[in-house]
């Protein structure tokens, strides 16, 4: 689950690519992070781990704070190359909130990535976690021109993924990677919502975000001429006062009539009673 630093109203949150060797997650962070506003990214960082490499940044999905005043980080992981020691994934994987799940799907690869796919479900099982408890999507980063895009789901069913959302792209290009980070940004969100929604009766409650609003997650355009080729940020989700009638009767005093009302706007809730004059009209 994500980290939640309540005095500093920060909620951090870790995504991890994961895939063999040559499927492009390299090539995909790099690009991801070069459309990325500097003023809302981190540094993108190149460390060992072991013998091998450890590709990573972190950045805001929101330029202002949430309405309850919390800021979301997203974290982004990757091993880069051949990774010569497994443990380094295990590693790697340890407290994850999401998996991009990246994959050749050229038929060559067919070993390859299946041997992948069933060391990642290990690694999750190895810390108690299911391996459909995660929220994930399964990339394919297609290097035949789009060929596979017409045959993600028969490649999805080989890999036992059915259950999951595909995504076809194109690291060398850049096609898709912006698409797949955006919905599994939104599952994450989705799944802070859910756990906002079993605890909202302590004082920890402290997200309400719609992951199906617009907006509401992390959002990439480069649609029109007139928008830098970095990301452009998103503002939080507006959130909607729900008013309750707390009774049926209304009270009359006079001309005046009194409602009494509760009135929830995020995580604040009000009670007042609503004065209404009443004049005859001849």
């Amino acid at each position: 689950m994500a980290v939640v630093n309540h005095a500093k109203k920060e909620i951090n949150a870790k995504i991890v690519y994961y895939g063999p060797a040559g499927s492009g997650k390299k090539t995909a962070l790099t690009y991801i992070y070069s459309r990325i506003k500097p003023s809302l990214r981190g540094d993108l960082k190149s460390v060992p781990a072991g013998a091998d490499n450890l590709l990573f940044f972190d950045f805001s999905p929101f330029e202002t704070p949430l309405p309850n005043g919390y800021r979301v980080r997203l974290h982004v992981y990757t091993l880069t190359g051949i990774v010569t020691n497994p443990a380094t994934w295990k590693m790697t994987l340890k407290g994850t909130d999401g998996v991009i799940i990246m994959v050749d799907p050229a038929v060559e690869q067919a070993i390859e990535t299946n041997e992948s796919v069933s060391q990642l479900r290990n690694f999750l099982s190895a810390y108690g976690v299911g391996f459909y408890e995660t929220p994930a999507v399964l990339q394919l980063n297609d290097f035949t021109d789009g060929y596979w895009k017409g045959h993600t789901t028969a490649v999805a069913a080989d890999l036992d993924l059915s259950t999951l959302t595909t995504c076809c792209s194109n690291a060398a290009s850049g096609e898709g990677l912006l698409e797949a980070l955006t919905e599994l940004s939104r599952q994450i969100l989705d799944r802070l919502n859910q756990h906002d929604d079993q605890s909202d009766k302590t004082e920890g409650t402290v997200l309400t975000v719609d992951a199906n609003t617009p907006g509401s997650a992390v959002t990439f355009d480069s649609s029109t001429e007139s928008c830098p080729p970095e990301i452009l940020a998103i503002q939080p989700p507006v959130v909607k006062p729900i008013v309750t009638l707390l009774s049926k009767d209304i009270f009359v005093d006079g001309a005046i009539l009194k409602i009494p009302l509760e009135v929830q706007y995020g995580n604040s809730l009000s009670r007042l009673v609503v004065s209404i004059s009443v004049t005859a009209v001849s």
